[in-house]
C-alpha cells in the first residue's frame, strides 16, 4: 500500500523490494504488484551496486540475485567507509539515532518456522573484525542512542565476540554511547555465553539475555527440526544468571505442530521449575513466506488467522499484515485460547511476583510442582473470587474479540498481550494478596512457618507505595531454605527488601511494571 502511494505521487520514483518479505517464487512479483519496479534476492551488497548501475544506464531488470553466498571479508562499512551517515547525523542534532551492527551472517540452525537459516544458509561467515571494531567506535563518536547487533547467533565465536563486547563496554565507559544494545545470543554454549553478556551487564548494556525454548514439548521440537539444551543445563543457565547477576527471559511459540493445551501448560511450568522466575515471553506462530513452514499447512492442518494492524502509536495510518497460526490438528482455537490464558495466569501471578514466593516453597517444601501448584490456584482460588475471575474473563473476552474478528478489520496488535492489566493487580493489591492468602491457609498446613511466607512474598513484590527499603525480622530462614536451597532452621532472620529501580510517580511505576519486568522490577533485591 505504500509503494502504491509513492508511485501515485511520483511516477518516476524507482521502488524496489528485497529481504525476507519477497516469495522465493519471486519470478512473478513485479507483474503481481505494478508499483515495484525490481526484486532483489538474498544478500543485497553486490545486488543492489549492480542495480544502481543499471539504474544510471537506464537498464533496470526486474530480479536482481546473487546465487551463491558472497565474501563478506572485503565488503564497505556504511558508517565508516562513507560520510553520507555522519553528514545526516550532523544535520539532525535532535534526532536519536539507532545503528545496526553485523558481526556475522548466517544461522546454523533450521528451525521450520523460522527463514533465517534457510536464506542465508547454514555456514556462518563473518565481516572483518577491523571493520566491525572501527564501527563500534563510530557508533560511540556519533552518540549512537540504540544499537542492536543483528547476528542470529552473537557469541558463537567466543574469543571473537569478547573482543566485540569488551570494545563496547570500553566505549560505553568512555563515552556514555550506545545507551541501549540489543542482541540475539548463541544458545549452545552456556557459560561462555554468560560471561559474554556479563561484560555488557557491568556497564548497563544488558537488555536481558534471550534463553529460548519455543517449546519444551518433544514431539513439537521433533516437528520443527529444533533441538533445545538438556534441561539440565537450561537449568543451569538459570543459575549461572543469578550468581552473576545477569537478567534473563526464556521466549516460548505459541501454535507449534504437535504443540497441544497439555503440553503448553507443563512446559511452561517446567521452564518456571527449572529456575525462569524472572520473566517468560509467549510470542503467537507466524507464518513466514520463506519457512518450511508454509508447505506443512495441510500436513498439520494448520488454520491462519490473516489480519491487519495499525499500532496505537503509529505515525501513519498504513496497515501491517500478519499471518498468525490460531489452531493445529493438536491445538483447537479453544485450546488455543486457554493456552493464551494460561500464560496470562503464570506470566501475571508467577512473574510478576503476586505467588512465587508461595509456589517455591509448596515445591520445596511439599514436593508440589508448579504445574499441580497453578492448576489449584486457577480452579481454587481465580475461579471462586468474583474479581480474580473478572480479570480472567476480561483477558478472556479480548483473546475471543481478537482472535474472531473479521479479517477485514484493523486492529490493535498490543490486545493479543496477557500481562497489560498488571496496573489492576496493584490498584488492588491488598485485596488480591489477602484472597491468596486465604487459598493457602485453607490448601497448605496453617502455622506459623506458613504465615511467614505469606508475609515474604507479599514484600517481596516492589509497592508502589514503599520507596524505602524495607528491613523485616522472620523466625525461619525463609528466602535461604526456598531460594537458595539451604536446610530450614527455625532461627531470627532478618531480611532487607530493596527496590532494584526507582520511580518518580505513579505513572513511572506503571511503566517500569510493564516495560522492566524482565530485569526484574517487579520483585525487590534480597540481602540478610
Amino acid at each position: 500500500l505504500l509503494a502504491k502511494k509513492i508511485k501515485e505521487k511520483y511516477p518516476s520514483c524507482k521502488i524496489i523490494f528485497g529481504g525476507p518479505q519477497i516469495p522465493t517464487n519471486h519470478n512473478q512479483y513485479t507483474l503481481w504488484h505494478p508499483c515495484v519496479d525490481s526484486v532483489v534476492i538474498n544478500e543485497g551488497e553486490k545486488s543492489l551496486l549492480k542495480l544502481l548501475e543499471d539504474i544510471l544506464d537506464d537498464k533496470l531488470i526486474p530480479v536482481y540475485e546473487v546465487a551463491s553466498r558472497i565474501d563478506l571479508t572485503d565488503v564497505p562499512s556504511p558508517y565508516v567507509d562513507s560520510n553520507l551517515l555522519t553528514d545526516l547525523i550532523k544535520r539532525n542534532p535532535e534526532v536519536n539515532w539507532a545503528a545496526t551492527l553485523e558481526t556475522n551472517r548466517g544461522c546454523p540452525f533450521k528451525c521450520t518456522f523460522c527463514d533465517w537459516g534457510s536464506l542465508t544458509q547454514s555456514k556462518i561467515k563473518v565481516f572483518n573484525l577491523e571493520k566491525v571494531i572501527s564501527e563500534i567506535e563510530w557508533i560511540a563518536k556519533n552518540k549512537i542512542d540504540y544499537a542492536v547487533i543483528a547476528d542470529a547467533n552473537f557469541g558463537v565465536f567466543y574469543e571473537r565476540d569478547k573482543i566485540i563486547v569488551e570494545h563496547i563496554a570500553k566505549l560505553k565507559n568512555e563515552t556514555g554511547y550506545p545507551n541501549n544494545l540489543n542482541a540475539t545470543w548463541y544458545k549452545n554454549s552456556a557459560d561462555k555465553t554468560i560471561e559474554l553478556v556479563s561484560i555488557l551487564g557491568k556497564v548497563g548494556l544488558n537488555r536481558g539475555m534471550t534463553l529460548s525454548v519455543q517449546s519444551l514439548n518433544d514431539s513439537t521440537l521433533g516437528a520443527i527440526e529444533r533441538k533445545n539444551m538438556e534441561l539440565s543445563k537450561l537449568e543451569f543457565m538459570y543459575k549461572e544468571c543469578d550468581k552473576q547477576d545477569v537478567k534473563y527471559y526464556t521466549e516460548f511459540i505459541l501454535g507449534m505442530p504437535l504443540e497441544t493445551l497439555d503440553t503448553w501448560k507443563k512446559g511452561l511450568c517446567t521452564a518456571i521449575q527449572a529456575g525462569c522466575h524472572y520473566f517468560i515471553d509467549a510470542y503467537p506462530l507466524e507464518i513466514l513466506k520463506n519457512s518450511e513452514l508454509v508447505n506443512q499447512i495441510e500436513k498439520y492442518d494448520l488454520e491462519v488467522f490473516n489480519f491487519k494492524t495499525i499500532q496505537p502509536d503509529q505515525d501513519s495510518n498504513i496497515p501491517e499484515s500478519h499471518n498468525y497460526v490460531v489452531s493445529t490438528n493438536t491445538m483447537n482455537k479453544k485450546d488455543y485460547i486457554d493456552s493464551w490464558l494460561w500464560t496470562w495466569l503464570l506470566v501475571n501471578f508467577h512473574n510478576y511476583g503476586w505467588t512465587q514466593i508461595l509456589a517455591r516453597f509448596a515445591l520445596r517444601h511439599y514436593g508440589m510442582s508448579h504445574l499441580d501448584f497453578y492448576n489449584k490456584l486457577f480452579n481454587e482460588c481465580i475461579l471462586n473470587d468474583q474479581y480474580l475471575y473478572s480479570l480472567y474473563s476480561t483477558q478472556k473476552k479480548v483473546l475471543e474479540d481478537f482472535y474472531h474478528s473479521n479479517n477485514d478489520n484493523i486492529m490493535l496488535n498490543d490486545y493479543v498481550l496477557v500481562d497489560r492489566n498488571t496496573k489492576e493487580f496493584h490498584n488492588y493489591r491488598n485485596y488480591i494478596q489477602d484472597k491468596i492468602a486465604n487459598w493457602a491457609t485453607e490448601t497448605f498446613t496453617n502455622d506459623e512457618l506458613l504465615d511467614q511466607v505469606i508475609d515474604f512474598n507479599n514484600t517481596y513484590i516492589t509497592n508502589k507505595n514503599r520507596k524505602e527499603r524495607t528491613i523485616t525480622e522472620y523466625s525461619y530462614n525463609i528466602y535461604d531454605y526456598i531460594v537458595n536451597n539451604q536446610n530450614l532452621n527455625q532461627i531470627t532472620t532478618v531480611y532487607k527488601f530493596s527496590n532494584r529501580v526507582d520511580w518518580e510517580d505513579d505513572n513511572d511505576f506503571y511503566e517500569k511494571v510493564y516495560y522492566r519486568a524482565r530485569f526484574g522490577f517487579n520483585l525487590q533485591e534480597i540481602s540478610n
